[in-house]
């Protein structure tokens, strides 16, 4: 039989209702979970608690402690597979962050989680989690980079979104759709993720930050988050990567004075491109030394700048390299 660890880490699939009603983060226990998917004879599956948290407090440290703990469990040899059961808030952040850091090609790694609580009517905790260990066991799943499995769906952490805050096909990859289907327990890979160059885990990471742009954005809010001395900028640009007008001598006067910015778009899908040449735009910002990060959103740009400053320092064609295909 299939050997597949359940690592759990709190959220949503692990809350049940308080006194009030309102659900409380990391009541359950992964083995309460794994009681209730059926699989027992179908797998040899054990369960370690890594945290039990709701996920608005996972963060760089718990990314880095879920990272040890599944590269010790892929050298150690003795799984086939490891899931991770997480709250959805922030399941694209860590999902990424492994996904930047971790070789699956001979242990696949999935995160999964709910967007309803076990207990409430129609909730798809159970299911995802069944789901999920399915696909941890399938060698179909081995090296696509980390996967997120969610509602039959499964997505490369390198794209997926939460897509909506409570209906149950909650993430989605944007233009791109599943990387593949689950069906009775069997996983149809429908496309092969492209893997960008994996990164070191690192035991500290740079403070970067990110600056949302939006329609008549004053110089101010670009100028405060610069004087917060960020170790590096992500902009979330508009469309292709222009920033608003009031924003471009204040980004190219923290360019001149070494500041490491990159650019993305707010846009669900679409990459980043120097379409055009007037003050603000991305090719503006490149001339004067920023980077465009093409297809990734702000929070997984966010996560590899941050993991690529950690490994390289501030060599921006090093730093850049990580980013390309």
């Amino acid at each position: 039989m299939k050997r597949v660890v359940l690592l759990s880490t709190g959220g949503t699939i692990a809350s049940a209702p308080g006194s009030d009603g309102r659900a409380v983060a990391g009541v359950l226990s992964g083995e309460d979970l794994l009681a209730h998917t059926g699989l027992e004879g179908l797998m040899e599956a054990r369960v370690e608690s890594v945290f039990q948290k709701a996920s608005n407090a996972i963060g760089p440290a718990q990314w880095r402690q879920l990272a040890e703990k599944c590269a010790q469990l892929i050298h150690s040899k003795q799984v086939d597979g490891i899931v991770i059961t997480h709250g959805t808030d922030t399941l694209e952040d860590t999902a990424y962050y492994l996904h930047c850091v971790l070789d699956t090609s001979q242990v696949p790694v999935i995160v999964t989680g709910s967007q309803r609580v076990p207990q409430a009517m129609g909730s798809d905790a159970y299911a995802n989690l069944r789901q999920a260990m399915e696909l941890a066991a399938s060698p179909h799943a081995r090296g696509q980079g980390v996967l997120v499995s969610f509602n039959q769906s499964v997505f490369s952490a390198g794209f997926v979104r939460k897509v909506s805050s409570y209906q149950l096909n909650g993430f989605d990859a944007p233009g791109l759709g599943p990387a593949g289907m689950l069906d009775e327990g069997c996983f149809h890979l429908l496309q092969r993720p492209r893997i960008q160059p994996l990164l070191p885990n690192p035991a500290q990471l740079p403070r970067v930050d990110i600056l949302p742009a939006y329609g008549g954005a004053e110089a101010a809010m670009a100028r405060a988050v610069l004087q917060s001395a960020p170790d590096a900028l992500v902009v979330d640009g508009l469309g292709r990567g222009q920033v608003p007008l009031a924003w471009a001598p204040v980004l190219a006067e923290a360019l001149e004075n070494g500041a490491i910015i990159a650019v993305c778009s707010s846009t669900l899908h679409g990459a980043t491109h120097e379409s055009y040449d007037y003050p603000g735009s991305l090719h503006e910002l490149v001339s004067a030394g920023a980077f465009n990060v093409s297809h990734l959103s702000a929070r997984k740009a966010r996560i590899r700048l941050a993991l690529s400053m950690a490994a390289y320092g501030k060599d921006i064609s090093a730093i850049a390299a990580a980013f390309s295909w």
